[in-house]
């Protein structure tokens, strides 16, 4: 415990609890979407908005890469509704994140491909 709050001085530090928590705040909001009611919606999005706008530009990148994971590995529908989720809170990261998602499942397909020839 002592050695996380020295580490709290140092400002990659300092970053790498801000990418964590903006994960957790757009896992909740993923997870959560199109199941939850309007004002929980509206909570999930202002808290997902606010964590996105204390990234660094590098976070937002790692931020981005991290939700086409999740949406490239979950079924069409809840991958659908999680970017209408995205759209809601930030629209550039919605659209980047379908057009790395789209790269990350051509290439596991790709990858299920050469190992269902190779088997």
């Amino acid at each position: 415990m002592a050695d996380s709050a020295i580490k709290l001085n140092d400002p990659s530090a300092l970053d790498m609890w801000r990418l964590r928590l903006a994960q957790q705040a757009f896992s909740a909001l993923l997870e959560e979407a199109g199941r939850c009611g309007r004002i929980s919606a509206t909570a999930l999005r202002s808290n997902a908005r606010g964590c996105l706008s204390r990234l660094s530009v590098d976070d937002r990148g790692r931020l981005d890469h991290w939700l086409a994971l999740q949406l490239a590995t979950i079924s069409a529908v809840s991958a659908s509704n999680g970017l209408g989720a995205l759209a809601t809170v930030d629209p550039g990261l919605a659209s980047s994140v379908r057009s790395r998602a789209a790269q990350i499942q051509s290439a596991l397909a790709t990858l299920h491909h050469w190992g269902t020839v190779a088997a």
